[in-house]
Protein backbone atom coordinates (compact mmCIF):
# COMPACT_ATOMS: atom_id res chain seq x y z
CA UNK A 1 0.00 0.00 0.00
CA UNK A 2 1.29 3.82 -0.99
CA UNK A 3 1.19 6.44 1.67
CA UNK A 4 0.02 9.42 0.02
CA UNK A 5 2.45 11.90 0.11
CA UNK A 6 0.82 15.23 2.92
CA UNK A 7 1.45 18.04 0.89
CA UNK A 8 -1.41 16.71 -1.79
CA UNK A 9 -4.63 17.98 -0.53
CA UNK A 10 -6.35 14.35 -0.42
CA UNK A 11 -3.82 13.36 2.53
CA UNK A 12 -5.57 13.00 5.74
CA UNK A 13 -5.55 15.96 7.87
CA UNK A 14 -6.46 16.34 11.90
CA UNK A 15 -10.20 16.79 12.53
CA UNK A 16 -10.85 20.39 12.35
CA UNK A 17 -8.06 21.16 10.13
CA UNK A 18 -9.11 24.88 9.19
CA UNK A 19 -7.79 24.40 5.88
CA UNK A 20 -9.62 21.04 4.50
CA UNK A 21 -12.89 22.58 5.85
CA UNK A 22 -14.72 21.71 9.13
CA UNK A 23 -15.86 18.79 11.11
CA UNK A 24 -19.47 19.33 9.81
CA UNK A 25 -18.15 19.31 6.19
CA UNK A 26 -16.12 16.25 6.26
CA UNK A 27 -18.94 14.27 8.13
CA UNK A 28 -21.17 15.80 4.87
CA UNK A 29 -19.13 14.30 2.65
CA UNK A 30 -18.72 10.84 4.28
CA UNK A 31 -22.35 11.06 3.89
CA UNK A 32 -22.45 11.86 0.04
CA UNK A 33 -19.53 8.97 -0.21
CA UNK A 34 -22.33 6.50 2.11
CA UNK A 35 -24.79 7.41 -0.01
CA UNK A 36 -22.55 7.12 -3.39
CA UNK A 37 -20.87 3.75 -2.70
CA UNK A 38 -23.58 2.51 -0.29
CA UNK A 39 -27.05 2.53 0.13
CA UNK A 40 -29.36 1.93 -2.66
CA UNK A 41 -26.36 3.93 -5.58
CA UNK A 42 -23.98 0.98 -6.59
CA UNK A 43 -27.70 -1.62 -7.35
CA UNK A 44 -29.28 0.98 -9.20
CA UNK A 45 -26.06 1.62 -11.31
CA UNK A 46 -25.64 -1.79 -11.75
CA UNK A 47 -29.41 -2.36 -12.75
CA UNK A 48 -29.46 0.32 -14.87
CA UNK A 49 -25.78 -0.89 -17.00
CA UNK A 50 -27.64 -4.21 -17.56
CA UNK A 51 -30.97 -3.68 -18.49
CA UNK A 52 -28.95 -0.92 -20.88
CA UNK A 53 -26.39 -3.31 -21.57
CA UNK A 54 -23.92 -0.59 -20.87
CA UNK A 55 -20.65 -0.53 -18.59
CA UNK A 56 -20.67 2.67 -16.19
CA UNK A 57 -18.09 4.43 -17.98
CA UNK A 58 -19.56 3.84 -20.79
CA UNK A 59 -22.99 5.46 -19.10
CA UNK A 60 -20.90 8.32 -18.31
CA UNK A 61 -19.36 8.69 -21.89
CA UNK A 62 -23.15 8.77 -23.25
CA UNK A 63 -24.08 11.27 -20.85
CA UNK A 64 -21.34 13.39 -21.85
CA UNK A 65 -22.31 12.57 -25.72
CA UNK A 66 -25.47 14.26 -24.62
CA UNK A 67 -24.21 17.94 -25.40
CA UNK A 68 -23.11 17.00 -28.66
CA UNK A 69 -19.96 15.28 -30.28
CA UNK A 70 -16.78 14.95 -27.93
CA UNK A 71 -13.36 14.96 -29.67
CA UNK A 72 -11.56 11.28 -27.99
CA UNK A 73 -9.00 13.68 -26.67
CA UNK A 74 -11.61 15.84 -24.37
CA UNK A 75 -13.48 12.59 -23.48
CA UNK A 76 -9.95 11.38 -21.83
CA UNK A 77 -9.42 14.79 -20.24
CA UNK A 78 -12.83 14.71 -19.17
CA UNK A 79 -12.94 11.02 -18.09
CA UNK A 80 -9.69 10.59 -16.55
CA UNK A 81 -9.18 7.62 -17.91
CA UNK A 82 -6.66 6.18 -20.46
CA UNK A 83 -6.26 6.78 -23.81
CA UNK A 84 -6.32 2.76 -24.47
CA UNK A 85 -9.09 2.05 -22.31
CA UNK A 86 -11.11 4.64 -23.55
CA UNK A 87 -10.75 3.62 -26.77
CA UNK A 88 -12.10 0.27 -25.38
CA UNK A 89 -15.10 1.98 -23.67
CA UNK A 90 -16.02 3.91 -27.26
CA UNK A 91 -15.37 0.52 -29.25
CA UNK A 92 -18.06 -1.22 -26.85
CA UNK A 93 -20.75 2.11 -27.26
CA UNK A 94 -19.83 1.38 -31.24
CA UNK A 95 -20.79 -2.46 -30.74
CA UNK A 96 -23.91 -1.70 -28.59
CA UNK A 97 -24.51 0.79 -31.56
CA UNK A 98 -24.75 3.91 -29.33
CA UNK A 99 -22.04 6.21 -30.60
CA UNK A 100 -19.45 6.10 -33.35
CA UNK A 101 -16.53 7.74 -34.36
CA UNK A 102 -16.54 10.00 -36.98
CA UNK A 103 -13.65 12.60 -38.43
CA UNK A 104 -12.88 15.81 -36.73
CA UNK A 105 -14.55 18.81 -38.84
CA UNK A 106 -11.20 21.10 -38.39
CA UNK A 107 -8.37 18.55 -37.49
CA UNK A 108 -7.98 15.53 -39.78
CA UNK A 109 -6.00 13.93 -37.09
CA UNK A 110 -8.40 13.81 -34.75
CA UNK A 111 -11.79 11.56 -34.22
CA UNK A 112 -14.75 12.76 -32.37
CA UNK A 113 -17.35 10.34 -30.52
CA UNK A 114 -21.16 11.29 -31.76
CA UNK A 115 -24.39 9.60 -30.03
CA UNK A 116 -26.70 7.97 -32.27
CA UNK A 117 -30.71 7.67 -31.89
CA UNK A 118 -30.30 4.48 -29.90
CA UNK A 119 -27.85 6.60 -27.87
CA UNK A 120 -30.36 8.87 -27.02
CA UNK A 121 -33.37 6.14 -26.46
CA UNK A 122 -30.58 4.22 -24.21
CA UNK A 123 -29.70 7.61 -22.29
CA UNK A 124 -33.38 8.73 -22.02
CA UNK A 125 -34.04 5.04 -20.40
CA UNK A 126 -31.30 5.06 -17.98
CA UNK A 127 -31.58 8.80 -16.83
CA UNK A 128 -35.63 8.12 -16.20
CA UNK A 129 -34.25 4.96 -14.29
CA UNK A 130 -31.64 6.89 -12.40
CA UNK A 131 -33.73 9.66 -11.64
CA UNK A 132 -36.17 7.38 -9.23
CA UNK A 133 -35.24 9.03 -5.91
CA UNK A 134 -34.55 6.13 -3.45
CA UNK A 135 -37.05 5.08 -0.63
CA UNK A 136 -34.77 6.86 1.78
CA UNK A 137 -35.46 10.66 0.66
CA UNK A 138 -38.91 10.14 1.57
CA UNK A 139 -38.05 10.69 5.04
CA UNK A 140 -37.68 14.22 4.22
CA UNK A 141 -40.59 16.68 3.51
CA UNK A 142 -41.25 18.24 0.04
CA UNK A 143 -39.77 21.78 1.80
CA UNK A 144 -36.89 19.50 3.26
CA UNK A 145 -35.85 18.07 -0.69
CA UNK A 146 -36.19 21.47 -1.73
CA UNK A 147 -33.81 22.76 0.26
CA UNK A 148 -30.87 19.58 0.08
CA UNK A 149 -31.46 20.16 -3.52
CA UNK A 150 -30.35 23.99 -3.40
CA UNK A 151 -27.66 23.35 -0.65
CA UNK A 152 -26.14 20.28 -3.40
CA UNK A 153 -26.34 22.87 -6.26
CA UNK A 154 -24.13 25.03 -4.67
CA UNK A 155 -21.23 22.55 -4.14
CA UNK A 156 -21.89 21.11 -7.32
CA UNK A 157 -21.59 24.95 -8.85
CA UNK A 158 -18.29 25.06 -7.04
CA UNK A 159 -16.99 22.21 -8.29
CA UNK A 160 -15.78 23.21 -12.02
CA UNK A 161 -14.61 19.36 -13.21
CA UNK A 162 -18.63 18.24 -12.86
CA UNK A 163 -19.71 18.05 -16.93
CA UNK A 164 -22.57 20.26 -17.38
CA UNK A 165 -24.69 17.29 -18.54
CA UNK A 166 -23.84 15.75 -15.40
CA UNK A 167 -25.28 18.54 -13.12
CA UNK A 168 -28.81 18.77 -11.37
CA UNK A 169 -31.07 21.01 -12.74
CA UNK A 170 -33.04 23.39 -10.20
CA UNK A 171 -36.72 22.44 -9.85
CA UNK A 172 -39.11 25.63 -10.06
CA UNK A 173 -40.25 26.85 -6.55
CA UNK A 174 -43.89 25.03 -5.55
CA UNK A 175 -47.02 27.79 -6.65
CA UNK A 176 -49.38 28.88 -4.14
Amino acid sequence: MTIPDPATPYAAAAPGDAGLGTDAAREAWRAMLALTFGGEAPSRMHAVCQTCDLTPAALKILLLLSSGPRPMRELVETCRHDPSYLTSVVDLLERRGVARREPHPTDRRAKRVVMTEEGVRVLAHAEEMLSVPPASLQLLTPDEQRQLLELLMRVVDAEPGIHPAMRPRPVPAPSG
